[in-house]
């Protein structure tokens, strides 16, 4: 922006286009990521997603798919946001926004993924009747999180994460 007593310089150019840029890049994004979730005790973190979010997003939908099976009857998962990255295998301590324990039992339909052997791949739940998640505050990032003792599984599960927000492009991480 030019300065009225000294002009335009350059550094006030670069902060232009910067500015623009993000306020450009503000707008309903969505992001699909297959993870795969690791073995995990119940109510740990078992797979991350590879973005955040920065501060200033909405989430305004969300879904877990099954993509691949375990080969043991182990598999409960849930989608949980929180603001900070947290290791697989470590306590969650986020917010469900997706599973059987959301508050509310608004996930459509209101369960946890089943990923365990005796389930059926495909099977999808979904963000469901909650209003939008305002995360404006804080940087957000995604667990996948086991909702049941899944330090046993076997074979490879993996889950389809679909996240869409309004706001700010992601941070790949």
């Amino acid at each position: 922006m030019a300065n009225p007593q000294y002009g335009q310089n350059k550094q006030d150019s670069i902060l232009d286009e910067k500015s623009q840029s993000f306020a450009n890049d503000i707008r309903v994004h969505e992001y699909y990521e297959v993870v795969t979730p690791t073995t995990a005790d119940d109510n740990d973190v078992a797979a991350s997603l590879s973005i955040q979010l920065p501060i200033g997003c909405i989430i305004l939908d969300a879904a877990l798919v099954s993509i691949n099976l375990a080969t043991s009857d182990h598999g409960a998962w849930a989608l949980e946001v929180h603001n900070a990255v947290i290791a697989d295998d470590a306590a969650s301590g986020g917010t469900e926004i997706v599973g059987e324990d959301e508050a509310g039992n608004l996930s459509s339909p209101d369960n946890d993924l089943d990923t365990s052997s005796n389930a059926s791949a495909g099977l999808i739940i979904q963000y469901g009747l909650r209003l939008p998640e305002d995360r404006t505050g804080a940087i957000t990032y995604f667990h996948v999180c086991a909702k049941e003792d899944c330090s046993s599984m076997t074979g490879t599960p993996r889950v389809g994460v679909y996240v869409k927000w309004f706001g700010p492009a992601s941070i790949a991480i």
